[in-house]
């Protein structure tokens, strides 16, 4: 019979050895990787035995109710700027402003102002009071009346009706800095740059006398500092250039606005000369200037208006000449102007004399008229407070001041030239703030 504890003793007693032997531990060593070849095998996935049974996936789905979304209530109000497109209606960008339906409908309906004034023009830039509910309370626009001038429409609601402001209007006037580099024509340079037309029609008539800028070409530039007025926050309108410089062919060539007094001023060089020469002549002789171009309060419709040239206080019947040569382009009565001439001097510029008592003999359409022509006199036709003529000057349609446009330009006395080489030091430092600033570029069609 066979002893089975000697079977068992024989693996310990090989083991021993193994371990006692001087190459014992060398060849225990050597042998681990075939031990684990052996083991390796009998995990495979291939073993039956092994094998893991497949996991069955189930998906569930189910809907949870999410708690109900109630925003903070707020009673801020806020002011919000658009500009008009073209084929808007006021009903339209009340809308596209995310005014209520019924809020801009029972304001079209009231009637607070004509609906001539309610009228958009493309371009022109409207502000609107609203809160986060879309409740409309207010809204401010420039428009034009009928006597061509501009009148800020302004609007707000009191007490559940809407009221047309009768009070002046507070207004803020503020610095404005731009700079653009010309890529392809310079109006389409400027329009796509942003900038008002009123600024280009001003540019285009400062350097008239020293460079035609539809000249400028690909790698020029402008700089400006040009005001503009501010309402409630929001800019409603364009006043008059600061500073301008202009760089053509690797010619620079600046201008700096001087006031002569609170109504009229003009435009000089880093030298301080005039940039303009301006017309041989003025429209009328001993006068005085009693409105100037500009922003002002209307005495008889009480409201903030843009003033869109100067008006000479002179005795009635006081002549009016032409102050340079050009084509009667009309001569009529024209609404708020009451009996007006507009002459056409050039393809850009055109001038316009309102208020008159009456028009020299013969006056018409298509005459031809040289500087010192009689074309009427003063009167106070029209929407006039008394005698005086309405004189606006127009650059390719756009009203632009004409005591920079067309009176003759004036040399500065000792007194103004100390002041102006102060005042032109700040503006150009303010020219200069543009030098980091990266050209607004508008590249061609």
């Amino acid at each position: 019979m066979m002893d089975y504890r000697k079977l068992l003793r024989f693996p310990q007693k090989c083991a021993h050895s193994l371990i006692n032997h001087p190459l014992g531990l060398f060849l225990l060593a050597g042998s681990l990787p075939f031990f684990g070849t052996v083991t390796a095998f009998a995990v495979m996935p291939g073993d039956k035995a092994a094998s893991v049974p497949d996991v069955v996936v189930q998906t569930v789905t189910q809907r949870l109710a999410l708690p109900e979304f109630r925003p903070a209530a707020s009673n801020a109000r806020y002011w919000r700027a658009e500009i008009i497109q073209r084929g808007d209606t006021l009903f339209r960008v009340l809308n596209r402003l995310g005014v209520r339906d019924s809020d801009a409908r029972r304001f079209l309906a009231s009637g607070p102002v004509s609906k001539d004034l309610l009228r958009l023009k493309t371009g022109a830039s409207i502000s609107v009071q609203t809160n986060d509910d879309g409740d409309l309370f207010g809204l401010s626009f420039l428009n034009d009346d009928e006597n061509g001038e501009k009148v800020l429409v302004a609007l707000t609601l009191d007490k559940g009706q809407w009221q047309a402001s009768a009070d002046p209007v507070e207004t803020d006037t503020i610095d404005t800095l731009r700079t653009v580099g010309i890529r392809g024509s310079m109006s389409s340079s400027f329009a796509r740059a942003g900038i008002p037309r009123e600024v280009t029609a001003q540019l285009d008539d400062v350097f008239a006398d020293r460079l035609d800028l539809d000249k400028l070409v690909n790698g020029d530039s402008v700089r400006l500092v040009y005001e503009t007025l501010l309402y409630n926050g929001s800019p409603i309108a364009t006043g008059r250039i600061l500073a301008a410089e202009v760089t053509h062919d690797g010619h620079i060539r600046q201008a700096f606005y001087v006031a002569h007094d609170s109504e009229s001023g003009a435009y000089y060089d880093e030298q301080g000369q005039p940039v303009r020469k301006g017309f041989s002549r003025q429209p009328v002789s001993n006068y005085r200037i009693s409105s100037g171009f500009g922003t002002r309060y209307h005495p008889i419709l009480r409201s903030l208006r843009m003033h869109e040239g100067v008006d000479y206080a002179a005795a009635a019947g006081t002549p009016i000449v032409a102050p340079a040569d050009g084509v009667v382009k009309s001569a009529g009565w024209q609404g708020g102007y009451g009996k007006a001439v507009e002459i056409r001097h050039s393809g850009k510029l055109a001038t316009l004399y309102g208020h008159m008592q009456g028009f020299a003999a013969g006056l018409k359409a298509g005459q031809v008229v040289k500087a010192g022509d009689v074309i009427g006199y003063v009167g106070s036709t029209g929407r006039s407070t008394g005698a005086h003529l309405h004189f606006e000057v127009k650059v390719n349609g756009q009203p632009v001041d004409p005591a920079t446009a067309a009176l003759p330009a004036q040399g500065l006395t000792t007194a103004q030239l100390t002041q102006f080489r102060k005042d032109r030091q700040i503006m150009s430092s303010k020219l200069a703030l543009l030098d980091g600033v990266p050209l607004v570029l508008a590249q061609k069609d």
